[in-house]
Protein backbone atom coordinates (compact mmCIF):
# COMPACT_ATOMS: atom_id res chain seq x y z
CA UNK A 1 0.00 0.00 0.00
CA UNK A 2 2.91 2.33 0.68
CA UNK A 3 4.40 1.48 -2.51
CA UNK A 4 0.83 2.76 -4.20
CA UNK A 5 0.90 5.71 -3.11
CA UNK A 6 4.53 6.63 -3.20
CA UNK A 7 3.88 5.81 -7.04
CA UNK A 8 0.51 8.04 -7.39
CA UNK A 9 2.35 11.49 -6.90
CA UNK A 10 4.94 10.33 -9.47
CA UNK A 11 1.92 9.45 -12.08
CA UNK A 12 0.50 12.64 -11.73
CA UNK A 13 3.47 14.52 -12.14
CA UNK A 14 4.25 12.48 -15.13
CA UNK A 15 0.73 13.47 -16.84
CA UNK A 16 1.66 17.18 -16.16
CA UNK A 17 4.96 16.43 -18.01
CA UNK A 18 3.46 14.48 -20.75
CA UNK A 19 0.44 17.11 -21.14
CA UNK A 20 2.82 20.09 -21.84
CA UNK A 21 5.02 18.05 -23.68
CA UNK A 22 2.31 17.05 -25.81
CA UNK A 23 -0.23 18.78 -28.16
CA UNK A 24 -3.20 19.53 -26.32
CA UNK A 25 -6.49 20.50 -27.56
CA UNK A 26 -7.31 24.57 -27.86
CA UNK A 27 -8.69 24.68 -24.28
CA UNK A 28 -5.32 23.94 -22.31
CA UNK A 29 -5.07 22.55 -18.86
CA UNK A 30 -7.90 22.81 -16.97
CA UNK A 31 -8.55 22.98 -12.62
CA UNK A 32 -12.22 21.60 -11.72
CA UNK A 33 -13.30 21.35 -8.15
CA UNK A 34 -16.50 19.30 -7.33
CA UNK A 35 -18.46 18.03 -4.47
CA UNK A 36 -21.52 15.45 -3.93
CA UNK A 37 -23.48 13.31 -2.47
CA UNK A 38 -22.28 9.70 -1.75
CA UNK A 39 -23.66 6.44 -1.84
CA UNK A 40 -21.27 3.81 0.64
CA UNK A 41 -21.29 0.02 1.03
CA UNK A 42 -18.71 -2.02 1.96
CA UNK A 43 -18.86 -6.07 0.19
CA UNK A 44 -18.20 -8.16 3.28
CA UNK A 45 -18.40 -11.68 1.42
CA UNK A 46 -15.80 -13.17 -0.17
CA UNK A 47 -17.73 -13.26 -3.64
CA UNK A 48 -17.71 -9.58 -3.91
CA UNK A 49 -21.58 -9.06 -3.15
CA UNK A 50 -23.07 -6.46 -1.76
CA UNK A 51 -26.22 -5.82 0.87
CA UNK A 52 -28.18 -2.87 -0.64
CA UNK A 53 -29.90 -2.58 2.98
CA UNK A 54 -25.89 -1.85 4.51
CA UNK A 55 -25.80 1.75 2.26
CA UNK A 56 -24.72 4.55 4.46
CA UNK A 57 -25.05 8.36 2.74
CA UNK A 58 -21.58 10.27 2.93
CA UNK A 59 -20.65 13.01 0.80
CA UNK A 60 -17.29 13.91 -1.75
CA UNK A 61 -15.42 17.40 -1.51
CA UNK A 62 -11.95 17.88 -3.70
CA UNK A 63 -10.13 18.95 -6.65
CA UNK A 64 -8.29 18.04 -9.75
CA UNK A 65 -6.52 18.84 -13.30
CA UNK A 66 -7.47 17.96 -15.96
CA UNK A 67 -4.93 17.62 -18.80
CA UNK A 68 -5.66 17.59 -22.62
CA UNK A 69 -3.67 15.11 -24.50
CA UNK A 70 -5.80 15.01 -27.77
CA UNK A 71 -9.12 17.04 -28.74
CA UNK A 72 -11.22 13.66 -27.22
CA UNK A 73 -8.75 12.36 -24.07
CA UNK A 74 -7.19 13.72 -21.32
CA UNK A 75 -5.46 12.70 -18.27
CA UNK A 76 -7.32 13.94 -14.90
CA UNK A 77 -5.47 13.29 -11.03
CA UNK A 78 -6.09 14.89 -8.15
CA UNK A 79 -7.62 15.36 -4.44
CA UNK A 80 -10.88 14.28 -3.12
CA UNK A 81 -12.11 14.52 0.57
CA UNK A 82 -14.77 11.73 0.44
CA UNK A 83 -16.48 9.45 2.73
CA UNK A 84 -17.09 5.80 3.16
CA UNK A 85 -18.10 2.78 5.21
CA UNK A 86 -21.48 1.07 5.80
CA UNK A 87 -24.38 1.00 8.04
CA UNK A 88 -25.11 -2.62 9.78
CA UNK A 89 -28.22 -3.98 11.59
CA UNK A 90 -29.22 -7.18 13.00
CA UNK A 91 -32.59 -7.76 14.49
CA UNK A 92 -35.93 -6.35 13.90
CA UNK A 93 -35.72 -2.54 13.98
CA UNK A 94 -39.87 -2.89 14.68
CA UNK A 95 -39.37 -5.08 17.67
CA UNK A 96 -37.64 -5.17 21.37
CA UNK A 97 -33.95 -6.53 20.22
CA UNK A 98 -32.27 -4.74 17.78
CA UNK A 99 -28.41 -3.25 17.14
CA UNK A 100 -27.67 -1.05 14.57
CA UNK A 101 -23.59 -0.15 13.83
CA UNK A 102 -23.05 3.05 11.38
CA UNK A 103 -19.24 3.35 10.30
CA UNK A 104 -18.35 6.46 8.00
CA UNK A 105 -14.83 6.64 7.45
CA UNK A 106 -13.34 9.52 5.67
CA UNK A 107 -10.67 9.61 3.54
CA UNK A 108 -8.26 11.62 1.76
CA UNK A 109 -7.95 9.78 -1.72
CA UNK A 110 -5.70 10.69 -4.59
CA UNK A 111 -7.51 9.33 -7.98
CA UNK A 112 -5.97 8.95 -11.63
CA UNK A 113 -7.97 9.01 -14.25
CA UNK A 114 -7.87 8.01 -17.97
CA UNK A 115 -10.97 10.14 -19.60
CA UNK A 116 -12.37 10.05 -23.42
CA UNK A 117 -14.82 12.57 -24.61
CA UNK A 118 -17.51 12.64 -27.03
CA UNK A 119 -18.04 16.01 -28.28
CA UNK A 120 -21.85 17.09 -28.74
CA UNK A 121 -21.24 20.68 -29.27
CA UNK A 122 -18.38 23.62 -28.64
CA UNK A 123 -17.38 23.37 -24.90
CA UNK A 124 -20.07 20.50 -24.63
CA UNK A 125 -18.75 17.06 -24.09
CA UNK A 126 -20.12 13.53 -22.82
CA UNK A 127 -16.99 11.90 -20.70
CA UNK A 128 -16.23 8.39 -19.63
CA UNK A 129 -13.08 7.65 -17.46
CA UNK A 130 -11.45 5.08 -15.43
CA UNK A 131 -8.11 4.40 -12.83
CA UNK A 132 -6.54 3.95 -9.68
CA UNK A 133 -7.31 5.39 -6.71
CA UNK A 134 -5.04 5.36 -3.39
CA UNK A 135 -6.62 6.89 0.10
CA UNK A 136 -5.51 6.96 3.31
CA UNK A 137 -8.39 7.24 6.71
CA UNK A 138 -7.98 10.85 8.27
CA UNK A 139 -10.95 10.62 10.45
CA UNK A 140 -14.78 9.60 10.51
CA UNK A 141 -16.78 8.12 13.50
CA UNK A 142 -18.81 4.98 14.45
CA UNK A 143 -22.15 5.02 16.12
CA UNK A 144 -24.03 1.90 17.65
CA UNK A 145 -27.85 2.25 18.71
CA UNK A 146 -30.29 -0.33 19.76
CA UNK A 147 -32.69 -1.84 21.75
CA UNK A 148 -32.21 -4.13 23.94
CA UNK A 149 -35.37 -5.39 26.29
CA UNK A 150 -37.28 -2.42 25.26
CA UNK A 151 -34.42 -0.41 26.80
CA UNK A 152 -32.55 1.79 24.07
CA UNK A 153 -29.07 2.77 23.96
CA UNK A 154 -26.45 4.89 22.32
CA UNK A 155 -22.58 5.00 21.41
CA UNK A 156 -20.74 7.14 19.29
CA UNK A 157 -16.68 7.41 18.93
CA UNK A 158 -13.89 8.41 16.74
CA UNK A 159 -12.61 6.02 14.47
CA UNK A 160 -9.96 4.18 15.00
CA UNK A 161 -7.70 2.95 12.37
CA UNK A 162 -5.89 -0.36 12.88
CA UNK A 163 -2.60 -1.36 11.00
CA UNK A 164 -1.90 -2.58 7.59
CA UNK A 165 0.13 -5.24 9.55
CA UNK A 166 -2.14 -8.33 10.44
CA UNK A 167 -0.37 -8.69 13.67
CA UNK A 168 0.14 -5.53 15.09
CA UNK A 169 -2.46 -3.07 15.38
CA UNK A 170 -2.70 0.47 17.02
CA UNK A 171 0.19 1.26 19.73
CA UNK A 172 1.28 -2.97 18.74
CA UNK A 173 -2.11 -4.19 19.91
CA UNK A 174 -3.28 -7.09 17.70
CA UNK A 175 -5.97 -6.26 15.21
CA UNK A 176 -7.20 -2.66 16.93
CA UNK A 177 -9.06 0.21 15.35
CA UNK A 178 -12.03 -0.44 13.37
CA UNK A 179 -11.00 -0.54 9.62
CA UNK A 180 -7.34 -0.61 8.27
CA UNK A 181 -6.39 3.19 7.20
CA UNK A 182 -5.31 2.40 3.75
CA UNK A 183 -7.39 1.63 0.93
CA UNK A 184 -7.01 1.77 -2.91
CA UNK A 185 -8.93 0.19 -5.84
CA UNK A 186 -10.35 1.41 -9.41
CA UNK A 187 -12.69 4.24 -9.94
CA UNK A 188 -15.19 4.69 -12.85
CA UNK A 189 -16.68 7.73 -13.46
CA UNK A 190 -19.54 9.19 -16.50
CA UNK A 191 -20.86 12.69 -16.97
CA UNK A 192 -21.45 15.32 -19.07
CA UNK A 193 -19.15 18.95 -19.21
CA UNK A 194 -21.21 22.07 -20.25
CA UNK A 195 -18.83 25.24 -21.07
CA UNK A 196 -17.78 25.35 -17.07
CA UNK A 197 -20.19 23.07 -15.50
CA UNK A 198 -19.35 19.39 -15.03
CA UNK A 199 -22.09 16.84 -14.23
CA UNK A 200 -20.26 13.74 -12.65
CA UNK A 201 -21.63 9.81 -11.40
CA UNK A 202 -18.82 8.07 -10.21
CA UNK A 203 -18.10 3.88 -8.74
CA UNK A 204 -15.51 3.33 -6.40
CA UNK A 205 -14.50 -0.11 -6.02
CA UNK A 206 -12.34 -0.78 -3.70
CA UNK A 207 -9.73 -3.95 -4.12
CA UNK A 208 -8.35 -3.85 -0.30
CA UNK A 209 -9.17 -5.94 2.17
CA UNK A 210 -9.92 -3.03 5.21
CA UNK A 211 -10.66 -5.60 7.95
CA UNK A 212 -7.88 -4.67 10.51
CA UNK A 213 -5.60 -7.99 11.73
CA UNK A 214 -6.59 -9.37 8.26
CA UNK A 215 -5.24 -9.61 4.49
CA UNK A 216 -6.04 -9.85 0.81
CA UNK A 217 -5.84 -14.01 1.61
CA UNK A 218 -8.25 -13.95 4.39
CA UNK A 219 -11.61 -15.43 3.80
CA UNK A 220 -13.36 -12.88 5.29
CA UNK A 221 -13.15 -9.21 3.08
CA UNK A 222 -14.31 -6.02 3.70
CA UNK A 223 -13.90 -3.90 1.10
CA UNK A 224 -14.74 -0.60 -0.17
CA UNK A 225 -17.95 0.06 -3.03
CA UNK A 226 -18.93 4.11 -2.98
CA UNK A 227 -21.64 5.36 -5.60
CA UNK A 228 -21.39 8.78 -5.79
CA UNK A 229 -23.13 12.25 -7.59
CA UNK A 230 -21.20 15.05 -7.84
CA UNK A 231 -21.33 18.93 -9.50
CA UNK A 232 -18.67 20.93 -10.07
CA UNK A 233 -16.87 23.57 -12.09
CA UNK A 234 -13.85 23.14 -14.46
CA UNK A 235 -11.51 26.17 -15.01
CA UNK A 236 -9.24 26.86 -18.29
Amino acid sequence: MKKVLLVIPFMMAGSLAMAQSTPADDMGVGFGIKGGWNSANMSIKTDGTVDDKNALSSFNVGGYFDFPIAPVFSLQAGVMFTGKGAKFTSGDKNGENWVETKTNPLYLEIPVYAVGKIPLAPRTNIFFGAGPYGAMGVAGKTKTSGQLLGVSFSDEHNIKFGNDDPTNGNNGSSNSGDVKRFDWGLNFMAGVEINSITLNANYGLGLANIAPGSSNNDNDKYKNRVFSLSVGFLFR
